[in-house]
């Protein structure tokens, strides 16, 4: 408990949180192409909400590793770039996909 604790709080060096950070997208991704090949609308629903759920630990795990992170400058940069854009694509899959759709 007390290392999940430390991650929320950015303690966690920002290579590891980082790597947690691309290890959760593969896993995400695996999912999601597990459901287009097996169609299961209850299995796309679980890893959805997995995902949104992961994300919100994640995420700012990530943004507060970086503000910790005491080496080279462009390390921290490049990750809350990362988490900027991984929000930015969670909105457009979750919401504007569908919206400019149906426009």
């Amino acid at each position: 408990m007390k290392y999940i604790t430390d991650l929320w709080l950015g303690k966690v060096t920002l290579g590891k949180t980082y790597w947690y950070l691309i290890l959760f997208q593969i896993l995400y991704s695996y999912l999601t192409i597990y459901y287009m090949l097996e169609g299961s609308l209850a299995f796309y629903i679980f890893a959805d909400i997995t995902g949104v759920v992961i994300s919100f630990f994640i995420l700012p795990c990530v943004w507060r590793s970086a503000n910790n992170f005491k080496g080279e400058k462009i390390w921290p940069f490049l990750s809350k770039i990362t988490v900027v854009l991984n929000v930015g694509w969670q909105l457009y899959s979750a919401f504007f996909k569908f919206y400019f759709k149906s426009i």
